[in-house]
């Protein structure tokens, strides 16, 4: 009898957490799309410049996803652990981090109150996103001053957050990573900060769809490392594409080593 009643109740969790999975990605959506015309309107409004505009937006949306992960959280749909968060600094830092779900770049922000991001170039033309995408300046990953725009930031004292992998890793190994994060930290000499995210089991990854939910509730490890230096890749009159390509593989081997699976 206690195995049926166990069964049940395994069962009845499971479809709970299939309806406020769809019930947080809605409120994620409307959530944005309220933001948008509301709070991130208001900031236009503002008799302030735009890198004061984009601060406080920054900081909004760090507020909102903060919220987002502790209502998932509130509601059985995920568990988290965060070590070494005081090695990630409030102001100016470049942090990388693998990519295994859709929710990294929402644990991240909620942990960088003021971070500046790469972003797909669709998104300005999301008019659910476009208000904070525009507000806090994230960058266009498309844009012709890509290194520059990077430098930029870094120097108005963002945080920078870059994923090497450019996307959604597909669980393969080695892992690959493309050389953009690396020539972000050679372009502005800046080190890197880095941070390896876990997922178990795994949820929402590249190709997966929101309702093939995990059997019980992913628990996400977000481990921040202390910083990569990058003095050591700057060699005068090397190439930047031979600097960027070891740094390049500097950076794989290091997520190899540090990820377990």
């Amino acid at each position: 009898m206690s195995s049926y009643v166990d069964q049940f109740l395994v069962r009845v969790n499971y479809i709970w957490r299939l309806i406020a999975t769809g019930i947080s990605f809605v409120f994620f959506g409307l959530g944005g799309a309220v933001a948008s015309l509301t709070l991130f309107s208001v900031l236009y409004l503002l008799p302030v410049n735009r890198q004061k505009r984009s601060i406080y937006a920054q900081y909004m949306v760090s507020l909102l996803f903060r919220s987002f992960i502790g209502f998932m959280n509130l509601c059985g749909l995920l568990t988290y652990e965060i070590n070494g968060r005081e090695l990630l600094k409030e102001k100016g830092q470049l942090v990388i981090a693998n990519h295994p779900t859709l929710l990294d770049v929402v644990f991240l922000i909620s942990l960088i109150p003021r971070a500046n991001c790469i972003v797909k170039e669709q998104l300005w033309r999301n008019p659910l996103v476009l208000g904070p995408v525009s507000a806090a300046g994230y960058i266009k990953n498309n844009s012709r001053q890509l290194m520059a725009q990077c430098d930029d930031s870094l120097k108005r004292q963002d945080s920078l957050i870059i994923f090497p992998g450019g996307t959604r890793d597909h669980g393969e190994r080695p892992l690959v990573f493309l050389r953009g994060a690396a020539n972000v930290a050679l372009f502005s000499a800046h080190d890197i900060t880095p941070v390896v995210i876990r997922c178990e089991p795994q949820t929402l990854g590249k190709g997966r769809a929101w309702y093939k939910i995990p059997k019980t509730p992913p628990h996400f490890v977000i481990n921040i490392l202390p910083d990569i230096a990058i003095q050591p890749f700057l060699v005068t009159g090397s190439r930047q594409s031979k600097m960027s390509r070891e740094l390049t593989a500097y950076i794989e081997g290091f997520y190899e080593k540090n990820i377990e699976f």
